[in-house]
C-alpha cells in the first residue's frame, strides 16, 4: 500500500477495532464449542441493532446458532456477507492462548480465521450508515457457526439468502494486502469402510482376512492419484482399525479429504474414487465409500470479474494494485458461486498461519481493508454486473 494514500479510517477506530478483537478472540468459540458460538453471536447483536439492523437469530440443531442482520439502505442493490463465527480450536484453546499483541501483530485463536473478518465488514458498513450513505437497498449480514466443518447447518440458510442477493462478499482472510480470492477448489469428504473376517492372529491368521491390510492398499491408490487429474488433490488424513494386535482386523475406516479446482476435476476424481473401491486386494473383504462434495468448486464467472473489477478500482483509491487469485481451500464462497452469484472472497485482514497456534493477523491491514470493503459497497449502488 503506497503510505501517502489517506485513508477514512481513524486510529481512534483502530484502536476500538482491537478491544472488540480482543472480546471476540477470549471466547471460546470451535465449531463445536456452540455455547461459545452463541457468546460470539450475542457480543455482535447490539453492534448490528445499533447500527438500526434487523436481527434474526437461529437457533442451530447440535452447532452454535446462525446470527442474520439486515439493513435496509437508501441505495440500490442487495447485497450479502458472509463470515463465521467459529474457529477449528478446542474448548479452553481461549484460556491458554488469548488474545495478544506482539510486534504489530495481534494472536490468538481465530484471530485471523476470521474474528477479524466479522469486524472488517461490522466497522465498514457502520461507518457507511454514520456517514449517511447505506449505498444498497438491502445488506445482509450472515455469521454462521458451522464453516469449518462444511457449514452442514447453515447451507440451506447460505443458499436462501444468496438466491436474493445480487452480489456476495466474503470476509475470509488473506495473505497480501493486495490480493483477494476469485476462486476456490471444490472439497469433499469422504469416509472409506473395510470390513473384513476376525480370526486369531497366532492359532489360525488363515482363515481371516484383514481389514487393515487392504485398507493399506486402497490408501496407497488413493494417494497415488494426486498428479493423475489436473487441479485435484487427494490425502487420506485419518485410518482407524482393529481391536486388538492378536486379531485379524475385522473392520477399518479412512478419512479422505478430496480437493478439485473445476466441475471437469469433480467428475474426474469421483469415477476414479469408484475405480478405487471396486478393486479388491484382499480377497472376500469389502469396501463402501460414502461422501460427496460439501463444496462445489468456486471459478470466477464473467460476473465475478466485473465484481473484482469494482474492487480493484477501490483498491486503487487506496494505493493498491489488486490482485485476484485462486487458493484450495473452501469457503462458503464456493455455495454462492456455484450458484452462479457473483461472488468475492478474500476480504479479511492480512496475516498468516491459519488453524495454527500461531496464526496472527497485521494490525496495519485494519484501516486499508475496512476502507477498500467500503469502497466496494458504494461501487455496487447500481452497478450492473451482468452487463
Amino acid at each position: 500500500m503506497d503510505s501517502d494514500a489517506p485513508s477514512p479510517i481513524s486510529e481512534q477506530t483502530v484502536n476500538a477495532f482491537l478491544a472488540d478483537l480482543r472480546a471476540l478472540v477470549n471466547i471460546n468459540s470451535g465449531t463445536y464449542t456452540p455455547a461459545g458460538v452463541a457468546q460470539v453471536a450475542e457480543c455482535l447483536k447490539p453492534k448490528f441493532a445499533q447500527m438500526g439492523c434487523e436481527i434474526e437469530l437461529l437457533p442451530g440443531d447440535k452447532m452454535g446458532p446462525q446470527l442474520v442482520a439486515r439493513h435496509h439502505g437508501i441505495g440500490t442493490g442487495r447485497v450479502l456477507i458472509i463470515g463465521h463465527m467459529d474457529t477449528v480450536f478446542p474448548d479452553g484453546e481461549a484460556d491458554r492462548r488469548p488474545f495478544t499483541i506482539r510486534h504489530s501483530c495481534a494472536y490468538g485463536p481465530g484471530v485471523f480465521d476470521m474474528k477479524s473478518g466479522l469486524l472488517v465488514a461490522l466497522y465498514a458498513v457502520r461507518a457507511l450508515i454514520e456517514a449517511g450513505e447505506a449505498p444498497w437497498q438491502t445488506l445482509t449480514m450472515l455469521c454462521n457457526s458451522d464453516e469449518e466443518i462444511g457449514s452442514p447447518e447453515s447451507h440451506a440458510l447460505i443458499e436462501a439468502e444468496a438466491k436474493q442477493a445480487d452480489a456476495v462478499l466474503v470476509l475470509e482472510p488473506t495473505s497480501d494486502m493486495a490480493r483477494v480470492t476469485t476462486a476456490r477448489k471444490g472439497a469433499a469428504s469422504y469416509t472409506l469402510e473395510i470390513r473384513g473376517i476376525a480370526a486369531h492372529a497366532g492359532v489360525e491368521p488363515h482363515k481371516g482376512r484383514s481389514a487393515i491390510l487392504e485398507m493399506a492398499h486402497r490408501i496407497v491408490a488413493l494417494h497415488a492419484l494426486n498428479g493423475t487429474i489436473p487441479g485435484v488433490t487427494v490425502n487420506v488424513g485419518v485410518v482407524h482399525g482393529g481391536e486388538r494386535p492378536n486379531v485379524v482386523a475385522e473392520a477399518a475406516s479412512a478419512e479422505i479429504d478430496v480437493r478439485a479446482a473445476d466441475d471437469a476435476g469433480v467428475q474426474a476424481v469421483e469415477a476414479a474414487l469408484a475405480r478405487v473401491v471396486a478393486d479388491t486386494n484382499v480377497p472376500d473383504t469389502t469396501a463402501m465409500l460414502e461422501g460427496d462434495f460439501a463444496h462445489r468448486p468456486f471459478t470466477q464467472s464473467p460476473e465475478g470479474e466485473r465484481l473484482f473489477a469494482l474492487a480493484a478500482a477501490s483498491a486503487a483509491e487506496l494505493g493498491v494494485t489488486l490482485r485476484g487469485e485462486p487458493t484450495g481451500g473452501a469457503s462458503d464462497g464456493n455455495t454462492t458461486a456455484g450458484l452462479g452469484l457473483p461472488t468475492l472472497d478474500g476480504l479479511g485482514l492480512v496475516g498468516g498461519l491459519a488453524h495454527n497456534p500461531g496464526e496472527y493477523v497485521e494490525i496495519d491491514s485494519i484501516a486499508p481493508r475496512i476502507a477498500l470493503l467500503m469502497g466496494i459497497l458504494r461501487r455496487l449502488d447500481g452497478a450492473d454486473l451482468s452487463a
